[in-house]
């Protein structure tokens, strides 16, 4: 047995790799952000985020390997899972937004992009709240940050319609057209999964109420 699991509770170990998962998740955003607002050493930022992506799916294996180990869990065992393997699942989507700039040779960001990311460091933020606190939190906490998170999707639905009603209207290159549409399109598919992380934390929320 590992010196942790003899000084920290098994419950406490569990809710301790929540936290730190969702705080991989931030750091993910806040990675990606720093990237849009201080375009330069691209590379380097993309390496940066590709270590976040890593450490998270650390996490993301300690949970299930420590789940397939222990007899009794804090929560329901296909909920623990499902859980780390949404917010897995957004740090995915946010190294797969990042990766893409350096593929597709963007020479910078334009404002609809560091719109969309706004909108998922605003996201990962209420994420992290929620899951720090979800041993504490209550129907009504969690309800209002499903609503803001919701409320940032559909911010991002939005936004996703308008970058590309501008991108074919202006007169822009085909290739051009390709490259910012996917990019477009994963920054929108990385706020549905922050919707799905929330959604799952609501499920377990009102499950052990």
């Amino acid at each position: 047995m590992r010196l942790r699991e003899i000084i920290v509770p098994q419950e406490k170990i569990f809710f301790d790799l929540l936290s730190d998962q969702s705080r991989a998740v931030l750091k993910g955003a806040e990675a990606l952000a720093d990237m849009m607002m201080n375009y330069q050493d691209l590379n380097e930022k993309t390496a940066k985020i590709k270590e976040i992506e890593h450490a998270g799916d650390a996490i993301t294996h300690e949970i299930y390997v420590r789940l397939n180990r222990t007899f009794v869990t804090p929560l329901d065992r296909e909920d623990l899972m499902g859980l780390a393997s949404k917010c897995d699942s957004v740090l995915d989507a946010i190294n797969g937004v990042a990766r893409r700039f350096l593929m597709c040779e963007i020479e910078a960001p334009n404002q609809y992009m560091k719109d969309f990311v706004e909108l998922i460091l605003k996201a990962t933020r209420d994420i992290n709240l929620l899951m720090t606190n979800i041993k504490q939190a209550d129907q009504m906490e969690v309800d209002r940050g499903c609503e803001e998170v919701d409320a940032l999707e559909n911010q991002g639905d939005e936004l996703l319609h308008s970058s590309l009603m501008a991108l074919f209207k202006e007169d822009t290159p085909p290739v051009e057209i390709i490259k910012f549409k996917e990019i477009y399109e994963w920054l929108e598919f990385a706020l549905d999964r922050c919707e799905d992380v929330t959604y799952a934390i609501a499920d377990i929320v009102m499950k052990n109420k």
